[in-house]
């Protein structure tokens, strides 16, 4: 009768402990689905900041509230990124990222042509901070921030400004310095970083 008892006794411990033991993994169970699920949407919100693949169309100095057309264009038969001979247009290259997605996005404009003044003169002058509005194709706009400006001899650019994998980053790009027409026009360049925000 006592090992009745017993038996009885441990079996009901052990069915006891069974029961609480899955009881408390119902209860976690939702805390894990929830962490899944965040985690999820989390991933999903950062790939929507660079899933832009309508291309720019157009590019605002809020500063100056001066526009600029964005055209894609592609390399000459040098190698080097060509520019639109058009005070009014910016040129991208087309191969480099849609700006605002993983990669730098390429873009350059002529300081002047034909002694006129275009609008990426400004870069000369433009400051960390200042901000520049980028409408896409499909009529949506974002907003830069100027990170970072230097100015390089036209020779001595560093490979890293023209690399299209770097980012996320925009790049803008003009001559600027002494222009010598036998040294093939002006002598340095002026690069301009942008970073979404």
């Amino acid at each position: 009768m006592k090992k009745r008892l017993l038996f009885s006794f441990i079996f009901i411990l052990i069915l006891g402990s069974y029961y609480y033991v899955q009881q408390s993994r119902m209860f976690q169970q939702p805390s894990t689905v929830s962490s899944i699920v965040l985690n999820e949407q989390i991933k999903k919100e950062q790939q929507e900041t660079y899933d832009m693949t309508s291309p720019p169309v157009k590019l605002e100095f809020q500063q100056t509230k001066v526009t600029v057309n964005i055209l894609p264009v592609g390399l000459d038969a040098t190698g080097r990124m060509l520019v639109k001979d058009n005070l009014d247009v910016a040129s991208w290259y087309k191969q480099s990222a849609v700006p605002g997605n993983q990669g730098n996005a390429l873009l350059a404009g002529h300081r002047d042509w034909k002694g006129e003044l275009g609008p990426f003169q400004y870069l000369e002058n433009i400051q960390k901070g200042e901000h520049i509005r980028i409408q896409y194709e499909n009529q949506e706009v974002r907003t830069f921030q100027v990170i970072e400006k230097q100015v390089y001899h036209a020779e001595e650019v560093p490979a890293s400004v023209m690399n299209i994998h770097e980012g996320p980053r925009v790049t803008l790009i003009t001559c600027t310095g002494n222009f010598i027409r036998e040294k093939g026009g002006y002598q340095d360049r002026v690069v301009v970083t942008l970073q979404s925000i």
